[in-house]
C-alpha cells in the first residue's frame, strides 16, 4: 500500500504531508466492518464505538499503526462522515489527534462541541471524559496514544511536581501547524522516517520524552498551569534533593532514614511531604525508579546476559517478586523485554 497515495493529501506542498510517509514496522489494513472498527478501537484505548454519521453506506476504512516505544501511532482514513463515541474508562490512555486533512468536531461529557480542522490537534484524557467526535468524510487523521503511567514518569523526569492532572480540562485543543507542539511531532517524525538511521533505545527514549514533554507543557498551558515555574516555586528544595539520590542511587535500595538525611528532614516529614507533593510514599518513588532503571538496562542488555545478573546488580533479591513488579509496571516479562531488542 502506498501511504501517500492511499492517505490522499491535497495539498502537495503541506507540512502535513510528513506524517504521510510510511513509518517502520508499520502495519496496513482496512476494516468494513462497523463491529471490526469498533472493536479495534476499543483494543486501543478502552471502549469506543464507529458508526456513520450519514446514511449507512459500505465502509472501507483505511488504517495504519505503528508502536514506537511506549506510543501508539495510528493513521486513519474513513472516505465518509462517521461518528465516534469514546466512553469514560478508568485506566484509559491519553489520545492526542491531529487532523491531517479534513476537520473534526468533539464534545467531551456532553459539553460544547469544539472543531479542529487541518493541521490541528487535540487532547483527551478518556479515563476523565466521555467523547462523541463527528469527523468530515475528507478526514484523515494522526493519533497518538500516551499511557498515563508514562506521561506521569516524564513529566516527573522534567518538570518535578506537576499539578493533579485530573483537575486539568479532559480535552483541550493544541493548535495548527505554527505551534511547538507541532514542531515536537515534525522532529519525531524526522527521526522515525530516517531510513539511514537504526533507532537505538535510546533514541526511542528521547523520542518518547520529545513528544511527552511537549504534549505536558501544551495541555498544561490550556488549562493555565506553567509547568517551567512549578518545579522552582512549588516543590521543596528537601524534595528535590531527595529524588535526585534516589535516582542515582536507585540501584543501592537506600533505606528511609539514608534519603532523609540526604534531604535534611525527618523520615516522618520525607513521608509527609511525599505525599503532599507527590501522591506517594518516598518508597513508592523508589520503586519506580528501581524498575525504571531496571527496564533500561534490560533494554541496553546484550542478550546474551542473563535477567536474573541484572535484577541481581540492582539489588533485587527475590526473583519472582521482581518478575512479578516489573509485569505489572511494563506489561510484559523482563525476559520479553530483553529479546525484543
Amino acid at each position: 500500500m502506498n501511504m501517500n497515495n492511499d492517505l490522499r493529501l491535497t495539498a502537495p506542498n503541506s507540512p502535513l504531508r510528513a506524517f504521510a510517509k510510511p513509518l517502520s514496522d508499520e502495519q496496513s489494513f482496512t476494516a468494513s466492518d462497523w463491529d471490526e472498527l469498533s472493536a479495534w478501537g476499543s483494543e486501543r484505548v478502552g471502549s469506543v464505538t464507529f458508526s456513520p454519521g450519514e446514511k449507512p453506506i459500505k465502509l472501507q476504512s483505511k488504517i495504519q499503526v505503528a508502536q514506537i516505544g511506549r506510543i501508539g501511532i495510528s493513521r486513519t482514513r474513513y472516505d465518509m462522515g462517521i461518528r465516534i463515541n469514546a466512553e469514560q474508562v478508568s485506566g484509559s490512555p491519553i489520545v492526542v489527534t491531529t487532523n491531517l486533512q479534513g476537520h473534526a468536531i468533539t464534545s467531551a461529557n456532553g459539553g460544547d462541541a469544539a472543531a479542529e480542522g487541518a493541521g490541528e490537534s487535540a487532547v483527551v484524557d478518556l479515563s476523565q471524559a466521555s467523547t462523541e467526535t463527528h469527523m468530515s468524510a475528507d478526514n484523515v487523521q494522526l493519533g497518538l496514544i500516551f499511557p498515563n503511567q508514562m506521561l506521569d514518569e516524564i513529566g516527573l523526569s522534567w518538570f518535578g511536581n506537576i499539578p493533579d492532572r485530573k483537575t486539568w480540562q479532559p480535552r483541550v485543543g493544541l493548535g495548527g501547524v505554527d505551534t511547538c507542539w507541532h514542531a515536537s511531532l515534525l522532529y519525531a517524525f524526522h527521526h522515525l522516517n530516517d531510513e539511514n538511521r537504526t533507532l537505538t533505545p535510546r533514541n526511542i527514549r528521547h523520542i518518547e520524552e520529545t513528544l511527552a514533554s511537549n504534549l505536558l507543557k501544551h495541555w498544561a498551558a490550556g488549562v493555565g498551569v506553567d509547568l517551567n515555574a512549578t518545579q522552582h516555586t512549588i516543590t521543596p528544595h528537601s524534595i528535590r534533593n531527595a529524588e535526585s539520590f534516589m535516582v542515582e542511587h536507585a540501584a543501592d535500595a537506600p533505606t528511609l532514614s539514608e534519603i532523609a538525611k540526604v534531604a535534611g528532614v525527618s523520615v516522618r516529614t520525607l513521608n509527609m511531604n511525599f505525599r503532599k507533593f507527590h501522591g506517594c510514599t518516598p518508597g513508592q518513588f523508589l520503586r519506580e525508579q528501581r524498575l525504571l532503571r531496571a527496564h533500561q538496562e534490560l533494554l541496553d542488555a546484550d542478550r546474551e546476559e542473563k535477567v536474573s545478573d541484572i535484577a541481581a546488580r540492582l539489588g533485587y533479591v527475590h526473583m519472582g517478586e521482581f518478575a512479578k513488579a516489573y509485569r505489572l509496571r511494563f506489561g510484559e516479562k523482563p525476559s520479553d523485554t530483553l529479546v525484543s531488542k
